[in-house]
């Protein structure tokens, strides 16, 4: 009997659905979500995800892996983890997620202003320009926030995970 390889793609989906409901009730229970607290969660999940996903790998291959076949297999697990929530990021903040606030917009206004050299109007519009595009910062967090902890995890799960060879 031909043993059965769950595809990484599969634990990436089961991950990042993870990542997205734990995602979701937090921004339903705490609004808004106190600060780091979405992305420390979403670090050691990806993290155990991860790690979970080249033992189990391990495990139904038989063990008749080296270090890299493994490292392998969870960093390609990571970066389908880390699209997907990239692409949910994106999806959340420009249509989920609340848009923020005018005491938000003045302190950034009264931030930029004290910087020097800006006018008030100026700063106005800079504060308007970074709130329309806030989207890029928001996505280059979680590309960063699912890539690190899952090369952690790959390196790990390799590193532990149980050779015959």
């Amino acid at each position: 009997m031909e043993r059965k390889i769950t595809s990484r793609i599969t634990k990436s989906v089961i991950i990042a659905c993870i990542l997205i409901a734990l995602d979701i009730i937090l921004q339903k229970i705490f609004n808004p979500v106190p600060d780091g607290t979405r992305y420390l969660l979403r670090l050691l999940i990806t993290f155990a995800g991860v790690l979970t996903a080249c033992i189990v790998y391990s495990r139904q291959s038989g063990g008749n892996l080296v270090f890299g076949d493994i490292f392998s297999h969870g960093f390609k697990t990571t970066a389908a983890v880390a699209f997907l929530m990239a692409v949910y990021t994106f999806v959340a903040v420009k249509w989920i997620y609340p848009p923020p606030s005018a005491a938000e917009m003045d302190a950034a206004v009264k931030a930029i202003e004290l910087q020097g050299n800006n006018l008030h109007e100026e700063a106005k519009r800079m504060a308007a320009q970074a709130a329309k595009n806030r989207w890029i910062v928001y996505v280059s967090i979680s590309l960063f926030a699912s890539l690190l902890p899952g090369l952690l995890g790959s390196l790990l799960g390799a590193a532990i995970t149980k050779k015959n060879q």
